[in-house]
């Protein structure tokens, strides 16, 4: 497996099939990502966007994992991809020169190399589902069990400080 540093999908079209035919042969997921469209106007932004998050769901493929897919746009919008408005924003880290690997870091490539690909084969959009379902019981059993934790430790204080007045 080579090191992971970006790509950049270029659009020339903005149709339905070539899109499809375009990210299944590109290495979408296996690498980091990026797609310019900071020259489209804000009303085609949205339609555009649309269109790439149905190319995307109907090729099982994951905006953000098992590698991100960057959209670049100057022009806020909703969207399941993260959005920069410049190359500058993107991680630095996907950025680094590509150099060969010692063994060491080849054994960790390959490695990664089956976490991405064990990443691709599960249903990422019904696991995140779930997860969204499950986090927020999650959250408020948390916060329960903080405050009780509190008013159980005032307890304990005031427990101890009413038998020392008691002992005096």
């Amino acid at each position: 497996m080579k090191i992971p540093v970006f790509e950049e999908i270029i659009l020339t079209d903005f149709k339905y099939d070539h899109l499809k035919s375009l990210f299944a042969d590109s290495k979408i997921g296996k690498v980091p990502t990026y797609i310019n469209l900071s020259i489209l106007k804000k009303s085609d932004l949205n339609s555009i966007i649309e269109l790439l998050e149905s190319v995307f769901e109907d090729l099982k493929l994951h905006s953000r994992f098992p590698y991100p897919t960057y959209l670049i746009s100057h022009l806020p919008a909703e969207s399941s991809f993260p959005l920069v408005s410049s190359t500058k924003e993107l991680p630095d880290h996907f950025f680094k020169k590509v150099k060969r690997p010692n063994n060491k870091e080849l054994q960790l490539l390959n490695k990664l190399d089956l976490k991405v690909d064990k990443l691709t084969n599960l249903d990422s959009i019904k696991i995140l589902e779930n997860f969204e379902e499950t986090s927020f019981p999650q959250r408020v059993l948390f916060e329960l069990s903080k405050e009780l934790y509190f008013l159980e430790k005032i307890y304990k204080h005031l427990n101890d400080k009413t038998h020392e007045k008691q002992k005096k």
